[in-house]
């Protein structure tokens, strides 16, 4: 049974999704989408980590939204200005900006500091564990320790066929650690990915099973059979004391939320299954994560926690 459990979601936006252009557009995603989620929450008792894109709190409605969310106790983390697929292969500089003004305008609008980060698609690289390192973050949630993640990368690479972004989305830095990188967290900093150091910044490797690592988040749901999906989480619970549950805004979004100009975009899938049936595959993981959970949590509690537990480990 897992001690500690969270919900992390990477808000990516249909903003984002259809790269929209249009200043004026309002982004279902973070109104009738979102509160689709927080129907869960209630009923569950827990609050979301949010990890958001900066460019889209430039909208004053969406900025007011967020802001709504981190003062009913939801985290809100850095997930990037751009969201650009390649990040871990940008120059130092480039990175740093892209953390940067998304770590200012979360600030500005929130009153707080984000205390977590995650890459977008995953494409962390030393200069990113630095930079976080340099700006105060606690953890960083970018490390995926399967090999499974190159499988999503291509479906990724095939969802973006007629999107000009298609071209990041295989540049990467991590190919070593998606395979050897840690299964239980840790401790890194500039020197390397995935070698544990005595210093750095707290690593949360997406929860992985200990045989063939496979991984676990949400995604998979609409990818596997039913058992195998869910073998594959109450196994991860099982074996980790720690653990946290990927989502994405697409999980709860259909054809129907689509406006109508981008409904021949293809960049995000599973859109095409209704959405009673997304509900309930939502609920039957919520379900199996409460019955094996102590506590639910943010992402920042539950990195505080094992941060202190190390510290009292090496004291």
């Amino acid at each position: 049974m897992a001690g500690l459990t969270a919900f992390s979601m990477n808000f990516d936006s249909l903003g984002w999704g259809f790269s929209v252009k249009n200043k004026d557009f309002i982004d279902p995603t973070f109104f009738q989408i979102a509160d689709r989620f927080f129907e869960f929450a209630h009923a569950y008792q827990f609050k979301y980590t949010f990890f958001v894109i900066g460019q889209d709190l430039e909208h004053p409605a969406v900025a007011e939204r967020v802001k709504y969310w981190s003062e009913q106790g939801h985290e809100i983390g850095n997930h990037s200005y751009t969201h650009p697929q390649n990040i871990g292969c940008l120059s130092y500089n480039e990175i740093e900006r892209e953390v940067l003004k998304t770590h200012d305008i979360i600030t500005r609008v929130c009153g707080k500091e984000p205390r977590g980060f995650i890459a977008p698609s995953w494409s962390t690289s030393t200069n990113l564990i630095d930079i976080l390192l340099k700006n105060g973050y606690l953890y960083d949630t970018s490390l995926v320790p399967s090999y499974v993640l190159w499988l999503a990368v291509a479906q990724n690479w095939w969802n973006f066929k007629r999107d000009p972004r298609r071209k990041d989305i295989l540049q990467r830095k991590d190919r070593l650690a998606n395979l050897i990188g840690s299964r239980k967290p840790y401790l890194a900093n500039e020197s390397s990915l995935t070698l544990r150091q005595q210093e750095g910044l707290l690593i949360l490797p997406l929860p992985v099973t200990p045989l063939f690592r496979w991984p676990c988040w949400h995604t998979l749901a609409f990818a596997l059979p039913k058992a195998m999906f869910h073998h594959i989480l109450k196994t991860c619970l099982k074996n980790l004391d720690h653990f946290y549950y990927l989502i994405h805004p697409a999980d709860l979004i259909t054809l129907a939320d689509i406006p109508d100009e981008y409904q021949q975009m293809k960049t995000i899938h599973r859109l095409e299954v209704p959405l009673d049936q997304k509900k309930q595959l939502y609920e039957e993981s919520l379900k199996i994560i409460a019955d094996r959970s102590d506590r639910m949590v943010t992402m920042e509690e539950m990195a505080q926690s094992i941060s202190t537990s190390q510290t009292t480990v090496t004291s």
